[in-house]
């Protein structure tokens, strides 16, 4: 209970007065806060329609992976291909 109190404090702490996040040691004008750290309001539309996208693509390999395995391959049809070593 007590890391999640330090690290709600941590995270409201980020975000308090433009806060540097990752100070820059040249100039402290550059410093990264959340506010110019945090990309577009595209770059984050099309980040979460792509997140979308990911289970469908895994879910896609598996059923391929899967028709692929169904048949295996004989030793028969390894000596009849001419590339076999």
């Amino acid at each position: 209970m007590l890391f999640l109190f330090h690290f709600l404090n941590i995270f409201c702490l980020l975000g308090f007065n433009n806060t540097a996040i990752y100070p820059s040691l040249s100039d402290i004008q550059s410093s990264l806060n959340i506010q110019n750290s945090s990309g577009s309001h595209y770059t984050l539309t099309v980040m979460s329609y792509v997140s979308f996208l990911v289970p469908f693509v895994l879910g896609y390999i598996i059923l391929v992976w899967k028709s692929m395995d169904k048949n295996k391959i004989t030793s028969d049809e390894i000596q009849a291909d001419s590339h076999h070593y």
